[in-house]
């Protein structure tokens, strides 16, 4: 919008009418197109909401139905080697009494047999093995079997990963409960891979094993292990695949794929399974490219995984797509065009009241429209033309009027402390005359001629703190002249600070009230220090006296007094009760402040650390 109306103030007349149209075309096709985009894309991430979800549910009613199958399997297994267990032969294996060695060969020709046995019956069984503590080990593996002692326990199942990492600590753990490990060798066991598995892949073996004892032992000797073969496995989810392509598998609890429809990848960590959060059982998380739809198996520690192709979910709403571009690319043509339209009757008034709005901006008040329509543009023209001249007229009013009060203000403030100050002294050198003739009459008035001096040869509102000081100087002396030369007057001045202007005549009535106030029980004598300092952009002033000081409520009074009414600017008045305990001095120093300088607070009136009074005034620096 600011680049559009940089070109409407550097085009002519008519550029800024054709601007203008195009700009209120633009905006009306925008508002059109931007709420038929946002409708087209809601629909779209709608219906793809939607079927994504369908899929979820769907995945789920067959990973529960594989998931139970799954169970079903592993308990199967479960039963399988607890039946093993109390056979006969093996538990003399385990508890290997026989001394003999021919009853010895005849057990293990047995407990081979037996184990083959098994093999035929279950064709998901690769291979059975049975190893001992002592080194002892009896397997049967297709139509090999295996009679090995390895009492240092040196042969490759025990140097394998699978006994290191997965066996050793899980059996001890879990004991006697069965443990499962995937995507195991068969040279894990001693055995060679089969023709054709060293190129598809040779983790295809899903273990499960058990530590077991004879009834007569009191500890586990030996680990019973069955291998799976992972096609059984595959073979009861591979139902999975419905009407969406993608890959289907079981992770174990480290991420690995042990069970897949590529066997190759059978062994290697699922980027997948990394995504899922711990401890959700079930769902759904977006991958880069994919969906993946993931189910924890209940009391194992398998996850079932499927990831599904994003294009495979949106293959079914892309007709659904193009037909949203068609639509959105016809209304905005037709947005277009009726916007064209319609525009074209309302720009011409409407642009004779931009450039008039502008023309008012940069100050120029007395523009005048043209109001004769008849219809709300002429109203609103006729109304602008009222509004132009009525700001111009109340902005001059306002001008004068605020300058003329404010000078007002200021110079009857100024006039009203003069006349009170005048009559004070001139009190005093009567009685000074009427009590002791002497030259200090003549002194007392010299004093009272250098105060007034400036008050005639000035009449600015301002001057310098030092000037300021100097007056101070005079009326103390004057003041001494009247009571008896009992009030010292002392000054801690920064010089940075005596340039600065303050309001003229602000400390006399300050000093004035600290002398009445302060001093009046101590036969007016005292010390009245004076302190000014610089601190960067103000002006610190402070008046402090050894008087008597003033309680907490009368400081709290006297606050109220030189505050109120300021916001309304009435002028101090000296018939007022508060006036008569107070005095009209600070309540008039508080208000020629606060006009000179706006963003001063003013007075600040406090008990000082004799015990006196301190009244401090901060204001904004401003030198000659």
């Amino acid at each position: 919008m600011t680049g559009l109306n940089t070109i409407f103030k550097r085009s002519g007349r008519t550029g800024r009418r054709r601007s203008l149209r195009f700009q209120l075309r633009l905006s009306f096709i925008l508002i059109t197109s931007i709420a038929l985009v946002l409708s087209a894309l809601l629909t779209y991430f709608g219906v793809l909401s939607i079927l994504e979800k369908k899929t979820n549910e769907s995945t789920m009613q067959y990973f529960l139905q594989a998931g139970d199958s799954v169970n079903e399997f592993r308990e199967e297994i479960d039963k399988m080697t607890k039946q093993l267990l109390i056979d006969s032969k093996i538990q003399q294996f385990l508890d290997n009494d026989l001394k003999d060695t021919p009853s010895q060969i005849q057990l293990h020709r047995d407990l081979m047999e037996e184990m083959d046995a098994y093999l035929r019956t279950y064709d998901y069984l690769d291979s059975i093995y049975l190893y001992a503590e002592d080194g002892r080990a009896i397997g049967v593996a297709g139509q090999k079997t295996a009679l090995l002692r390895d009492a240092a326990k040196q042969g490759s199942f025990y140097s394998s990963d699978l006994h290191r990492e997965s066996l050793r600590s899980g059996l001890r753990k879990t004991y006697p409960k069965l443990v499962w490990a995937g995507a195991n060798r068969r040279e894990d066991f001693g055995e060679q891979a089969l023709p054709g598995e060293e190129k598809a892949g040779d983790r295809n073996l899903v273990t499960a094993a058990r530590s077991v004892k004879s009834l007569y032992q009191s500890l586990p000797t030996a680990i019973m292990l069955l291998n799976v073969k992972e096609e059984k496995l595959f073979s009861l989810y591979n139902n999975l695949r419905s009407g969406l392509n993608g890959q289907i598998y079981l992770c174990d609890a480290d991420g690995r794929m042990i069970s897949h429809a590529d066997k190759s990848r059978l062994g290697a960590s699922s980027e997948a399974c990394v995504r899922i959060p711990e401890g959700t059982e079930s769902g759904s998380v977006k991958g880069k490219d994919e969906q993946i739809v993931f189910y924890r198996i209940p009391a194992t520690e398998w996850t079932m995984v499927k990831e599904v192709p994003i294009h495979e979910l949106i293959g079914d709403i892309l007709n659904l797509r193009f037909q949203l571009f068609w639509i959105v690319g016809a209304c905005f043509v037709a947005a277009f065009v009726a916007a064209a339209l319609w525009i074209r009757k309302i720009t011409k008034p409407l642009n004779n009241l931009m450039d008039a709005m502008g023309r008012v901006e940069k100050g120029q008040l007395e523009i005048v429209l043209d109001d004769r329509d008849l219809n709300e543009f002429g109203r609103l023209s006729g109304g602008f033309n009222r509004m132009s001249r009525g700001i111009k007229q109340l902005i001059e009013r306002n001008r004068e009027a605020e300058k003329e009060k404010t000078k007002a203000e200021i110079q009857m403030l100024q006039a009203q402390i003069n006349p009170h100050f005048l009559f004070n002294t001139l009190n005093t050198i009567r009685w000074m005359s009427v009590v002791s003739k002497s030259d200090n009459i003549t002194k007392s008035i010299t004093a009272l001629s250098n105060l007034l001096r400036p008050i005639f040869k000035s009449t600015a509102p301002l001057c310098t703190l030092q000037e300021e000081l100097e007056y101070a100087e005079y009326y103390v002396t004057i003041l001494n002249y009247r009571y008896g030369e009992g009030i010292e007057i002392k000054f801690e001045v920064s010089e940075e600070a005596l340039p600065c202007m303050v309001p003229r005549f602000f400390l006399q009535p300050l000093i004035e009230n600290a002398v009445l106030h302060g001093f009046e029980r101590t036969g007016y004598t005292g010390t009245i220090r004076i302190e000014a300092e610089r601190v960067r952009s103000d002006l610190t002033v402070r008046v402090v006296d050894d008087g008597q000081g003033m309680t907490e409520e009368q400081l709290s009074g006297i606050r109220r007094w030189i505050s109120e009414d300021e916001a309304e600017r009435n002028p101090v008045s000296s018939e007022s009760p508060e006036a008569s305990e107070y005095g009209i001095g600070l309540k008039n120093v508080h208000r020629r402040i606060r006009l000179n300088f706006p963003e001063s607070p003013g007075l600040s009136i406090i008990r000082s650390a004799s015990g006196g009074t301190c009244i401090e005034i901060s204001i904004p620096v401003a030198e000659t």
